[in-house]
């Protein structure tokens, strides 16, 4: 496995890229500068990249390199890159408030395949949307999609046809005011209707 690394301080940058090597990675780049890791990407091509996730990275690198791995370090608030996670756009996201065995771990997950999210803040119960109920329908489609499944897959699972599943989904999109598909899971998990695992579960499908 190739590994790129890219975080705000170099030192960092420094620690994880000698962890991914005690891991057996091939750690190509080691930066601290988000311009220096796009052009190496481009060059080197590796398998995965972790990377501090400021604005505009994450989907920069994902339309330069469609076929490596992102993996985001992210703050707990850092609103934009949770939505690239739930978008697809990032592969893995760990917070910055995990330790390095957990960003490690998550690194060696998403390297297998998986898709994974650490450390996510909790739905903020002062704060949650209040949203129109779900029909129980609703609710196995939310939770479907969720877990990653397409609109095809979840029509196979439920047994209804494809119009069926997406007249649900934009009823799911109307109820918890979000606009695309990428925004459903974050909302879901701030009204409660799912947990931080159920967020996690499409990439161990």
């Amino acid at each position: 496995m190739r590994v790129a690394v890219c975080a705000q301080q170099w030192l960092f940058a420094s620690v994880l890229a000698a962890a991914f090597d005690g891991q057996g990675y091939d750690v190509l780049l080691t930066t601290d500068d988000p311009r220096e890791l796009l052009d190496g990407a481009g060059r080197l091509d590796p398998d995965l990249c972790v990377v501090d996730a400021r604005p505009g990275t994450a989907e920069s690198l994902h339309d330069r390199c469609r076929s490596t791995a992102i993996v985001l370090l992210a703050d707990a608030q850092e609103e934009t890159a949770w939505d690239a996670y739930d978008a697809g756009i990032a592969n893995g996201i760990v917070s910055k408030t995990c330790g390095l065995a957990t960003v490690s771990a998550a690194v060696d997950k998403v390297a297998r395949g998986h898709r994974v999210a650490e450390g996510r803040p909790a739905a903020d119960r002062r704060t949650q949307h209040v949203v129109d109920p779900l029909t129980t329908r609703e609710l196995e489609v939310l939770r479907l999609v969720v877990r990653g499944l397409s609109t095809e897959q979840i029509a196979a699972e439920l047994g209804v046809s494809r119009h069926t599943v997406r007249t649900h989904i934009q009823q799911i999109l109307r109820k918890l005011g979000v606009h695309g598909r990428g925004k459903i899971a974050r909302a879901a998990a701030t009204a409660g209707l799912v947990d931080v695992h159920e967020l996690a579960e499409g990439g161990n499908r």
